[in-house]
């Protein structure tokens, strides 16, 4: 129930629209709804006023009044946060010197509050801040700790979370089920792919970096997103750093966060979960990991940053999930993620996961619905008639079929008495047949001969085979001991070095050469060397070389003088 505090005590305010909660990833959240100005509770409305629900009290803080209706924000009452005199400089106060975490909550606490779980930090930190009330250096501590709160300001407590203690309940979204709508913004305004750190200025006007420690670099990089030609390279300095490990790491972290894009993703939910206890394995919290499925060929799965919970509309439900600070693995296009080593444990879970929400499902079921049956039919419905049913399971000589739009279907899976099998989407551990086709441009055969029109791959381990036409790298390419360049008569094999192809080593039969082709119009000259059973050929240019010969010996041109050096030394 939503009150205000008034002179009289706490009233009941029963007229609200739109009402919600909107929960953010560090903790704090926003309560809004909309009241008429006729109603006789708007009187009540002021800033500064005092607002309460079953789960925490709020203050008023932002009234837009139209016509004929007041849109009220409310923010969490963290008055007692602000009471004391802020700190001029935290650094300079032993409170505040290499603490643990605990021990920072602890000394700024207010009377009458408690903090709780604040134990999963053991290591020390100074928050450095100028001017910063108790409530600033709260929120500092979630920056230097690595933690999130939850605040209940009912209760006067401070529940300190892990937010990468990430849990996956296996919490689907799909079209069909409970998926609104969903939109994708993308942000990398800040994209670099290489930083260089500098932490203090020493004596000798050198900066401490992590040279010594990363091979002769005193930057770090990471390409993997962008596969940039060059770098996007930039600066970082911070003084406070004065040990080369803490100031890699860091540096490791501040270019995990800049090297790929920021993707969030609004999704609108019909949240199940909060109007029929069946779907109760559906509700969703902050820090929960979502799998929103988008179609056959996309699924997101990522974490919950944001909650906007609608109490009396949870139709209207809206979670936000971001990619911020873990990182994008794939491209934009397929819009899918993972949330770092513990995206790689869901990778690994898939069939785990749909195996647990199909046991889910087929359960909360177990005791509802009905059995209808005719002469021919056996149907399966959540409602009757089955002229009221959405849900339905249909068998008869034809197959058994499935729908969730009315007993005539569409049925979107079927397992058909030819022997087909039609679904939306399949998860299995293993598939096996004959064949795999996928429109006229991809298919594998039963020898294992797979065809493409065009594909993209990663990782990819290539035991034996044939190229046909050219093969362009635009990076490194790495080959085992032995090139191998096969040869026919008549015919020569080269290949070419430099950004254009400038250097070239040709080999035919009885010879090969290392040279300067003609297509650099910058050179004077165009060395090479020859190399044959018989000899070798340096040259320099035609009034320049040299040649050792097993049969003729050594002989040199030099300024155009011939000079037999068996015979003139």
């Amino acid at each position: 129930m939503l009150e205000i505090y008034t002179k009289e005590g706490w009233l009941p305010i029963t007229n609200q629209q739109n009402y919600y909660t909107a929960y953010e990833y560090d903790g704090t959240q926003t309560l809004c709804f909309d009241i008429s100005p006729s109603d006789e509770m708007y009187r009540y409305i002021a800033n500064e006023t005092p607002v309460r629900n079953e789960e925490n009290r709020y203050l008023i803080k932002d009234i837009n009044k139209r016509k004929t209706a007041c849109t009220i924000t409310c923010s969490l009452d963290m008055d007692d946060w602000h009471q004391n005199e802020p700190y001029l400089n935290t650094k300079d106060i032993a409170k505040f010197q290499t603490k643990s975490l605990s021990e920072i909550l602890e000394a700024i606490k207010p009377s009458g509050w408690s903090i709780l779980n604040a134990g999963i930090r053991d290591y020390r930190r100074t928050p450095e801040m100028e001017d910063a009330s108790d409530y600033e250096v709260l929120f500092k501590c979630q920056e230097i700790f690595s933690v999130t709160f939850e605040i209940r300001t009912l209760d006067k407590q401070i529940v300190v979370k892990d937010p990468e203690q990430v849990v996956d309940k296996g919490v689907y979204i799909t079209p069909q089920l409970n998926l609104e709508s969903v939109t994708m913004k993308g942000n990398s305004k800040d994209f670099a792919t290489r930083i260089t750190a500098y932490g203090k200025k020493n004596e000798d006007g050198s900066y401490v970096n992590f040279a010594s420690i990363n091979g002769g670099k005193t930057y770090v990089e990471d390409n993997a997103y962008a596969g940039k030609a060059h770098p996007i390279w930039i600066v970082w300095k911070d003084e406070r750093y004065t040990i080369p490990e803490n100031l890699l790491a860091d540096a490791k972290k501040k270019l995990k966060e800049q090297a790929y894009p920021v993707l969030s993703f609004e999704v609108t939910v019909n949240d199940l979960a909060e109007t029929d206890d069946r779907y109760s394995f559906l509700k969703m919290g902050l820090y929960d990991i979502a799998h929103v499925i988008i179609d056959e060929h996309t699924e997101i799965i990522e974490k919950v940053i944001k909650l906007q919970r609608y109490h009396d509309s949870p139709e209207k439900n809206k979670i936000t999930l971001s990619s911020e600070p873990q990182t994008i693995t794939g491209k934009v296009n397929d819009a899918i993620s993972i949330l770092g080593n513990d995206g790689e444990k869901l990778k690994g879970s898939v069939l785990q996961q749909a195996q647990e929400m199909a046991t889910k499902l087929i359960n909360a079921w177990a005791e509802k619905g009905y059995i209808y049956q005719t002469q021919n039919e056996i149907y399966i419905l959540d409602a009757l008639p089955k002229e009221n049913a959405k849900y339905c399971i249909r068998m008869n000589l034809g197959g058994i079929a499935f729908s969730q739009n009315g007993w005539q279907g569409p049925y979107n899976s079927a397992w058909t008495i030819d022997g087909k099998f039609n679904a939306d989407f399949i998860t299995a551990g293993t598939l096996r047949g004959i064949r795999i086709m996928i429109g006229d441009n991809f298919s594998v055969m039963e020898d294992g001969t797979m065809k493409c029109a065009d594909a993209t791959m990663r990782n990819v381990t290539v035991e034996s085979g044939t190229f046909k036409g050219n093969l362009t790298t635009n990076y490194d390419a790495y080959i085992g001991h032995n090139l191998h360049l096969s040869h026919e008569v008549g015919m020569f094999s080269q290949i070419t070095l430099g950004e254009n192809g400038d250097t070239a080593i040709t080999m035919s039969d009885d010879q090969i050469r290392i040279g300067i082709l003609n297509n650099n119009q910058n050179l004077l000259s165009r060395p090479f060397i020859s190399i044959t059973k018989d000899d070798i050929f340096l040259n320099l240019n035609e009034d320049n070389h040299i040649r050792i010969s097993s049969i003729l010996g050594v002989t040199m041109k030099t300024k155009g003088k011939v000079i037999d050096m068996n015979y003139d030394i």
